[in-house]
Order: structure tokens, then sequence, then C-alpha cells
């Protein structure tokens, strides 16, 4: 079965094509989260959309535990983790933002993200199986190139952080809907979490709605079916 499970703030679990993928696992120090990191034990693909300890988060212990998952970011910052972190080299998978790259038939991307980071540019991340294909946005503000990522990778689902101060904001959020054109659902992430980034998240369901757009509001530990 293939799902997308929100782990709270920017935590998401894809399992697609018989793997289990996390992207942004903050799961420790996430008050949010509905899991312990036990239940990562047999991840197959850990993704990073950039360094901030609230999107590396547990990455290292995770691919640490699993020592046949593979690692999913920029290559700068892969080497960065290999350098500083112990992360084996046969874990990574070298990539940048540019096209799929494929694993285990699984098709993976990384795309822009306007934001900052320390070791690598900020990145979203696709994930697709050549029927279903999913933009993780990372943390990001409102950026024009997104018609070129809805064009080129036509997402069916769209994760978008909301939380404002940081990133979009519940009405920039859904402004982007107009340009990334989600074929099935937009789920908004990276919010609430802690009192800097508390918004109303029904604003963004209004705004898709009015845009014709679904969004879909999952608590942390729900989960979509693909």
């Amino acid at each position: 079965m293939s799902q997308i499970r929100w782990l709270g703030h920017a935590a998401v679990e894809i399992s697609m094509m018989g793997k289990r993928i996390v992207i942004d696992p903050l799961i420790k120090d996430n008050p949010m989260s509905p899991i312990k990191l036990d239940y990562l034990k047999g991840i197959n693909l850990v993704g990073i959309t950039h360094d901030h300890y609230d999107h590396l988060g547990d990455s290292v212990e995770i691919l640490n535990m699993n020592p046949n998952s593979k690692l999913f970011a920029t290559f700068d910052l892969e080497m960065y983790l290999v350098n500083q972190f112990k992360i084996r080299e046969e874990q990574v998978i070298p990539a940048n933002i540019g096209s799929f790259v494929e694993y285990d038939g699984v098709k993976l991307a990384l795309t822009k993200a306007v934001h900052s980071s320390e070791h690598s540019d900020p990145t979203g991340i696709i994930v697709s199986d050549g029927n279903k294909t999913i933009y993780h946005a990372g943390d990001t503000g409102l950026f024009e190139d997104m018609k070129l990522i809805g064009q080129i990778f036509q997402p069916d689902y769209v994760l978008l952080p909301i939380g404002g101060r940081f990133t979009m904001d519940p009405k920039q959020a859904a402004l982007a809907l107009d340009m990334l054109k989600p074929r099935k659902a937009a789920i908004p992430i990276h919010y609430n979490t802690w009192d800097m980034i508390r918004v109303d998240p029904g604003e963004f369901v209004k705004g898709a709605k009015e845009r014709g757009y679904e969004a879909v509001l999952l608590q942390p530990g729900q989960s979509i079916e693909l």
C-alpha cells in the first residue's frame, strides 16, 4: 500500500514500491511526534531537505541503525554528514538540484527552495513511483519557480510549510497551489510545533478550496493513501 504519513512538524514517512522513505525526520525533539525512534527501524531511505536542526533531526541515528538504508540530499550535505558524522559513503545517493535519479524503482529529485542553510543549498524533494508523484517543499518562502516545479514534475500531492515566520504562511502556501497545480491534494506541514509557528491551518484549507484544490489536514500519525 502506498501512503503518506505525517509525523509532525516537517517529518513525513512515504511508503511506495515496497520502500519506507522518511523525509526530515525530527523525532526525539519533536513535541508533535506520534512515534519513537525505534519505529524507524527498517527504513530504506532518509531524505533531508537542509541541515537546520529541525529537519536534519535524527537522520544520523536513523542511518546508523539501518546500515542498509540510503541517504538522499544535496551532495554537499551528504559529504558533510560523511565527514563529520561518519555516515558511510556506500549509503549516499549522489545528487543535486536537477533531474530524477532512480533508487530501486523509486524516482527521486531535488528542487530549489528559498530559505537558508549552513552546509548546502536548501531544497525540496520529489518522490515518484512513475504513477504518483509527491513534492515535499522543505522549508521555503513563496517563489515563482514553483511554476516550473509544477510543470516539470506534475505532482499529485504537495506537502507545504505554512507556519510563517521562517516559511510561507497559510495564505502564501495557498497561492503556491496556483503554480504547483497538485492533481490530488495539498497537505500542510511545518506549523504549530512551537508557538513561533502557530497558525490556523483552516486558512490554508479555505485558500486551497477557493482556488479549486483539495487540502487535507492530517493529525500527527495520520496517513493518506495514494
